[in-house]
């Protein structure tokens, strides 16, 4: 059992892409961010605890040949819980499982999520050699299904049994069948739950107005990092009208495009300076080169979502470093 502190999405990143997951982590809204990651390694299981104290946008690559299960962990069911590929997910669901599907996921508020990661080889193979329901390519070819509360519930509580038990009491999960009692009781869980769910999923398959706009826009942000776009230039670039475009970010992102925008490029220049030696950077310069020509408003929009001056952030000790 591994517990990582966690004060800014950079650090998440690459605690999670130590665990596999090749994720680009943003941070929404302002003020200085907090967390934690818990990484329990259970044989071929892997179970991760993410707790996240701002509402973030994740996306990336899934690893390949692998399932991915992932669950709300927190019972309150008040407020809005997050967006996956546009859909608005209920907090009785499964998600992230069609291991073909891209990560596209954005957080309301604060996250308190489980993920269970494991091959899928192996997951069928324990299925098969427990006695639990066959599960084809079907099964999982969407990327996420809702359960009934009974279900939900049994398997949340399992988690955080696990969850606690590590925190408590390390060396339990360390002894002799330790680990293979406590795969062995999730697996059928998991099975159970997503045969159930995979009932339940026929009215999921289309999907939201404007998201593939959205990801088109997405992708073209991230290929052209520095270069200087209007709003008119970024319809352009995507074939879209205004209209459309700023509808479909405020829907699925809560901002529009250039808010969005320039949300990413001040992710952009943090991440610079989290890695660069304090006595080889130029904030003014790092700035100027990501589209920040006025020093006064940069600084005052980098402390407004970071909750720091970007100086201080040079100065912070980080294991991106």
């Amino acid at each position: 059992m591994i517990r990582h502190t966690i004060h800014c999405v950079e650090e998440a990143e690459a605690l999670l892409r130590a665990t596999g997951l090749a994720i680009e982590l943003l941070q929404l809204s302002g003020g200085a961010l907090e967390g934690d990651l818990l990484v329990l390694r259970l044989e071929a299981l892997v179970l991760l605890r993410l707790r996240l104290s701002k509402p973030v946008h994740a996306a990336g690559s899934k690893p390949r040949g692998h399932q991915i299960v992932t669950l709300p962990l927190d019972p309150n069911d008040r407020g809005p819980f997050l967006r996956a590929h546009g859909h608005v997910l209920p907090r009785t669901c499964l998600f992230g499982l069609d291991p073909r599907s891209e990560i596209h996921v954005t957080s309301g508020t604060s996250s308190n999520l489980a993920l269970v990661l494991l091959s899928c080889h192996h997951f069928r193979t324990w299925v098969e050699r427990l006695g639990g329901p066959v599960l084809d390519d079907r099964d999982l070819a969407v990327n996420w299904m809702p359960l009934d509360q009974g279900r939900h519930e049994g398997l949340r509580r399992h988690l955080q049994g696990l969850f606690h038990l590590a925190e408590a009491r390390p060396s339990v999960l360390t002894l002799p069948g330790g680990t293979r009692l406590a795969s062995e009781d999730l697996v059928p869980l998991l099975a159970e739950a997503l045969t159930h769910g995979a009932g339940r999923q026929h009215h999921l398959r289309r999907p939201p107005a404007r998201i593939e706009l959205v990801k088109l826009t997405q992708h073209w942000m991230v290929e052209n990092p520095h270069q200087p776009i209007t709003l008119d230039g970024l319809c352009r670039q995507v074939h879209a009208g205004r209209r459309s475009l700023i509808h479909g970010f405020r829907e699925h992102l809560g901002m529009g495009p250039m808010a969005f925008l320039k949300l990413r490029r001040l992710h952009g220049v943090r991440r610079q300076l989290l890695a660069a030696d304090p006595g080889e950077i130029r904030i003014q310069d790092l700035a100027m080169e990501w589209g920040f020509f006025n020093p006064g408003h940069f600084a005052g929009d980098y402390r407004q979502l970071f909750g720091e001056l970007p100086s201080v952030t040079v100065k912070r000790t980080a294991p991106l470093r």
